[in-house]
């Protein structure tokens, strides 16, 4: 949509001036999630040569295995990453305990920005993101949040 367009133009000149007038970007930590679909290989007997590897073969499944990913890195690399338990998804009681576990991380990997920069973080606005309770958590931990765009 043109208001979408719009608002998008004017998010990016706001980051660009703020840019100049304070350079953040070595202080942005963002994240994103992402669905890690893995095989779980099931060997069966087969007969073959030695020094010849034994077949492998997947093990037939209605519905493929798979984890959520949640990482969050900087300029630098990888701040914390967490592999969700199966079947799990994130909603706003997960992403505030990450939140406090990625606040730690910051703290023991990138002392600088907790003793006197402070972290500028971003990320999507997933409903779990915009909370009210995951609001509240962000602004105990004094994080300048950058807008997201829609």
């Amino acid at each position: 949509k043109e208001t979408h367009l719009t608002q998008c133009i004017n998010i990016c000149d706001l980051l660009k001036k703020r840019n100049e007038n304070d350079p953040f970007l070595k202080r942005l930590i963002t994240d994103d999630e992402k669905w890690v679909v893995y095989n779980n290989i099931k060997r069966k007997r087969s007969w073959s040569r030695p020094g010849e590897p034994a077949q492998t073969t997947s093990k037939a499944g209605i519905h493929q295995k798979k984890v959520l990913l949640s990482v969050w890195w900087d300029y630098k690399g990888i701040v914390y990453f967490e592999l969700l338990p199966p079947n799990r998804t994130i909603n706003s009681v997960v992403y505030i305990e990450q939140l406090t576990k990625l606040n730690n991380a910051v703290e023991e990997k990138r002392a600088e920005l907790t003793n006197r920069e402070g972290v500028v973080f971003h990320h999507d606005n997933a409903r779990s993101h915009t909370s009210l309770v995951t609001r509240q958590k962000l602004l105990e931990l004094g994080w300048d949040i950058l807008p997201h765009p829609p």
